[in-house]
C-alpha cells in the first residue's frame, strides 16, 4: 500500500512538472509572439565594394532591435555572386536568418523571392550599398509600436562611395497625384511596408530601375495609409557605378511609363520634365 502511494505521488509530481513546463513554454511563446518583428530583405549581386559596410550596419541594427525588444529578421537573396561576396555572408552567417544563393532575374525578383520568407509585421529591402540610420530607425519602430500604417518613410542622407555626406534631402509629403504629375522622387531606403497590406497588393513589378516607384504608387492606388517622419532614416550611396549615378536614360523612361500607367498626362509638369531629361541623357551618353 505504501509503495503504491509513493508511486502515485511520483506520478503526480511528474505530471505537475510536465504541466508547469507546458505552461511556461506557452507563456514564453506568447511573449515571443507579442514582440514586434521586422524583416529586411537584402538583394545581392556582386557588390563587393560596399557589402561589408552594409552587412555590418544591418547586424548593428539587429542588435539595436534586441535592446528595444524587437525582432529583426535578415533575409539575403544572392544571385550567385563572386566568392569575395560569399565570404562576407559567411562572416555574418550567425546574424543572417535566411541566406539563399540562386539565380534570379534582377533586383525586383530577388526581393520578391525574399518576400516568401518574410515573417515580420513590417518589411523592407536594403540595397548592398546603402545603410539604415540608427536614430531614424529607432524613431520608426517607436512610432510603429503604437500606430498601424501601411507604408512609413522618412528623409534620406546621400553619401558618396567613401561614406562622406553629400546632401540631406526629403521627398516631402507624397501623394498619388504629386508623384504622377509633379515629382517622381521617393524615399524608399529605410522605409517599411506593412506585410498584411502588401500581401493584398502583390509583389514588385518587373522593372529594372523604377520598381520601387511603381510599388509606392500602387500603395496609394489601393488606399494605403502612408506616414512620413521628419527624420533621416537611411544613407543612400550615390556613385558613378550605381543605378542612380549611372545617368542611364532607362531609369527616366521607366518612370515616365509608370506615371502614365497611373494616370499622368503627357502635358503634366512631371511628363514634360522627364521627357526633357531623357533627351538630355541620351545626348550625353
Amino acid at each position: 500500500m505504501v509503495k503504491l502511494l509513493n508511486i502515485t505521488r511520483t506520478y503526480r509530481n511528474k505530471w505537475c512538472f510536465i504541466n508547469t513546463l507546458f505552461l511556461i513554454t506557452k507563456a514564453l511563446k506568447n511573449v515571443y509572439l507579442l514582440l514586434m518583428r521586422l524583416s529586411v530583405i537584402i538583394p545581392s549581386y556582386n557588390q563587393f565594394k560596399f557589402i561589408e559596410a552594409t552587412m555590418k550596419n544591418i547586424v548593428e541594427i539587429k542588435e539595436l532591435c534586441r535592446e528595444q525588444n524587437v525582432e529583426l529578421e535578415i533575409i539575403v537573396f544572392d544571385n550567385c555572386s563572386i566568392k569575395e561576396v560569399q565570404a562576407v555572408f559567411e562572416k555574418h552567417k550567425n546574424s543572417i536568418d535566411i541566406l539563399k544563393v540562386e539565380v534570379d532575374n534582377g533586383q525586383y525578383d530577388a526581393i520578391n523571392k525574399g518576400l516568401a520568407y518574410v515573417t515580420g509585421e513590417y518589411w523592407t529591402w536594403l540595397n548592398t550599398d546603402d545603410l539604415i540610420d540608427k536614430q531614424g530607425f529607432l524613431k520608426i519602430i517607436n512610432y510603429l509600436k503604437s500606430n498601424t500604417v501601411d507604408y512609413i518613410y522618412g528623409d534620406i542622407e546621400t553619401i558618396d562611395e567613401h561614406g562622406n555626406s553629400i546632401a540631406k534631402g526629403t521627398s516631402g509629403t507624397i501623394t498619388l497625384e504629386s508623384l504622377t504629375t509633379k515629382d517622381a522622387s521617393i524615399s524608399q531606403p529605410g522605409s517599411f511596408f506593412r506585410t498584411e497590406f502588401t500581401k493584398k497588393i502583390g509583389h514588385l513589378s518587373n522593372y529594372r530601375f523604377a520598381f520601387d516607384y511603381e510599388y509606392i504608387l500602387r500603395i496609394f492606388k489601393n488606399n494605403g495609409t502612408v506616414v512620413k517622419l521628419d527624420v533621416i532614416v537611411a544613407q543612400f550611396r550615390y556613385y558613378q557605378e550605381s543605378k542612380s549615378g549611372s545617368q542611364d536614360a532607362r531609369f527616366l523612361m521607366e518612370q515616365l511609363e509608370i506615371a502614365k500607367l497611373y494616370g499622368s498626362s503627357s502635358l503634366s509638369k512631371l511628363g514634360l520634365m522627364l521627357r526633357l531629361r531623357i533627351i538630355k541623357r541620351k545626348l550625353v551618353n
